[in-house]
């Protein structure tokens, strides 16, 4: 079970529990939303995925997607190749896709896991308005584009890493990471924009922590 959530109003990390649905940032229980999971894609050739158009959305923009696939990429990129990601034309033809929620949803992000065509598959969720994050985090990204840009990139790394099977971890240096073992919020995505002089950096770090990169290798090991 995943999720990157946040209740409307109080602006406060939480967890849901649905069926099908893999874990992300959250307060509470996070171990048990990997009791099951579809385990890992296959990688033996090229995942299609597909970015949804945002468009009407509250908090879209259309740079928005770029970023998502800089995640796919990141990911890709990580397990040096291992795991391939191919942009398909239509969501029909995709393995993996990434939809953009508004606030009615009630969840920052949100995937979850199925099978599509007899292949483990996912749908991720993302609310690009950082404006629900609260304070101080929503004023912040209000005045610095770059810590927007940050959040919204980082959801998506977060919310495609359960999608290609990684489970939430205790360690705050993690991408990975659940907030339902505590940790600055705010500080959490600062840490990345201090390393962004401008957009294009974001294509070159990835946010996978060292814990993350053998993790994800392990799950698509050489010759596999």
């Amino acid at each position: 079970m995943s999720n990157f959530l946040i209740r409307m109003g109080a602006a406060a990390f939480i967890s849901v529990a649905c069926a099908a649905v893999l874990g992300a940032f959250s307060l509470q229980e996070p171990e048990q939303f990997f009791r099951t999971n579809l385990g890992v894609l296959d990688s033996s050739e090229p995942v299609p995925y597909f970015i949804d158009d945002g468009s009407g959305v509250a908090g879209y923009r259309p740079s928005d997607r770029e970023l998502a696939r800089m995640a796919f990429e990141a990911w890709s990129r990580e397990t040096e190749g291992r795991l391939r990601f191919t942009e398909a034309k239509t969501k029909a033809d995709a393995l993996v896709s990434v939809q953009w929620a508004d606030a009615e949803s009630g969840s920052f992000g949100v995937t979850h896991r199925l099978e599509i065509g007899g292949k483990p598959g996912a749908v991720v969720f993302v609310m690009p308005d950082v404006r629900q994050l609260g304070q101080p985090l929503s004023s912040r990204a209000g005045t610095d584009s770059l810590l927007r840009e940050t959040i919204v990139y980082l959801t998506c790394v977060h919310e495609i890493g359960h999608a290609v099977g990684m489970p939430h971890t205790r360690n705050f240096a993690d991408i990975m990471y659940s907030f339902g073992y505590g940790g600055d919020i705010a500080d959490y995505f600062a840490r990345y924009r201090t390393r962004l002089s401008s957009r294009e950096d974001i294509s070159r770090h990835s946010g996978l922590s060292p814990g993350d990169v053998e993790f994800v290798q392990s799950l698509y090991p050489k010759g596999n």
